[in-house]
């Protein structure tokens, strides 16, 4: 059986690098932290920056009106996207970063801060997944877009997205009051059953605010 290649970015790299050019203009004022405050925890997420655990962060694809093929990988964008993250990597990140860096949302979902607590409170079961920016933009941050829930399997959610009935807002409902959520300002847009590359065999759910 073929083992697809696990690919892998240098995210302190990457983001040092960064640190060499011309910094952004800051519009709105001093931002989260001085230039460059993402570098710290470069380490912390690039374990779950690869391929397996953000495969369409790495994929080929044709500009516009070219005829070559250009393969991306994770970073490429300005994001650096992270999934997987769990208790070890949310405390480091709970100790390293401030209030006001731990605040970031994305749109309704909880704050970063809250969803790494979950995952430390909650090992095992509950992890994370998200985004981060580093010091090529004026918006440096770090940013969750969600979790993923390895509990409540007796629940049922149809494929995303769907009609009809559903245990959608019981799902919410329990993983926000029994897994440390209750600071969202809204329920998830995509909740679904899956399986991670990363825990193979394992279902849980994916929760996410797009």
């Amino acid at each position: 059986m073929q083992v697809d290649e696990v690919e892998s970015v240098d995210v302190a790299g990457i983001w040092g690098s960064q640190l060499d050019e011309r910094p952004p203009r800051r519009a709105g004022g001093g931002g989260l932290g001085p230039r460059g405050w993402t570098l710290a925890v470069a380490d912390v997420l690039a374990p779950c920056t690869t391929s397996t655990h953000v495969p369409w962060a790495y994929h080929d694809y044709r500009p516009y009106g070219s005829q070559r093929t250009v393969h991306e990988v994770n970073g490429d964008d300005g994001l650096v996207r992270f999934a997987g993250l769990g208790a070890d990597a949310a405390g480091r990140l709970l100790a390293a970063l401030t209030e006001d860096q731990l605040a970031t949302r994305q749109r309704d979902s909880p704050t970063l801060g809250a969803v790494l607590r979950a995952a430390v409170v909650h090992p095992g079961v509950v992890e994370v997944h998200g985004y981060a920016v580093g010091p090529a933009r004026e918006d440096e941050r770090i940013t969750a877009e969600g979790v993923f829930l390895y509990a409540l399997p007796g629940l049922s959610v149809p494929g995303w997205p769907h009609d009809g009935p559903c245990d959608c807002t019981a799902l919410w409902e329990a993983a926000r009051d029994g897994y440390g959520l209750r600071d969202a300002l809204g329920m998830p847009q995509e909740l679904q059953r899956r399986t991670n590359r990363w825990r193979p065999g394992e279902h849980c759910w994916l929760l996410a605010w797009d």
